[in-house]
């Protein structure tokens, strides 16, 4: 099967409320520049994360497609459960390594299994077809680093498409990273 993990476009952090932030009008852009992109890809299932970012990044993707996307909470972001999204400010007065620190804390063993859980699950779901997912960067972060058997963090770009290839045996292998060409015009 082929997953088809698109990053959320870039939220808008400038409210007082950062419980669950909308998009920027960029990020809605960039949403809807990467479903343009994606207009030839047949899509079987899309899974979207719950948070507003995600689910206004699928509404073109989605488009036309006749497709009721599945909102999967295990496919959300670590900040889902922190109740707030963490921005500059968070990591304000903080060394480098601190910084790395409190993220390796956020995205740490608990986040990991539920991410790699729902992934696993969408996998043994849909055999053989072709499986867009919605969700986010520290999301792609867990999936890219176990398919690649790797410690070392990636950071995919806002409304960016990730493809990996899976079996239901578990074996994975990662096809593109980071595929952001289109938007360099938006």
């Amino acid at each position: 099967m082929q997953l088809v993990i698109i990053r959320h476009g870039e939220p808008d952090l400038t409210g007082e409320d950062l419980s669950d932030p909308p998009l920027t009008d960029l990020g809605e852009r960039q949403a809807a520049a990467t479903a343009g992109f994606l207009t030839d890809t047949t899509l079987d299932a899309v899974y979207v994360s719950p948070q507003r970012r995600a689910q206004q990044t699928s509404v073109p993707l989605l488009g036309q497609r006749g497709i009721d996307p599945v909102t999967d909470e295990r496919i959300a972001e670590f900040d889902y459960e922190l109740g707030s999204y963490p921005t500059p400010a968070t990591f304000a007065g903080m060394t480098r390594d601190e910084a790395i620190t409190l993220l390796d804390q956020y995205q740490g063993p608990a986040f990991q299994r539920r991410v790699l859980s729902g992934f696993s699950e969408i996998v043994q779901r849909h055999p053989g077809e072709t499986v867009a997912v919605v969700c986010h960067g520290g999301v792609i972060n867990v999936v890219v680093k176990d398919v690649l058997e790797s410690k070392h963090p990636v950071a995919p770009h806002h409304a960016s498409v990730t493809r990996v290839t899976a079996s239901r045996s578990g074996v994975r292998s990662l096809t593109t990273f980071n595929e952001h060409s289109w938007l360099l015009e938006v």
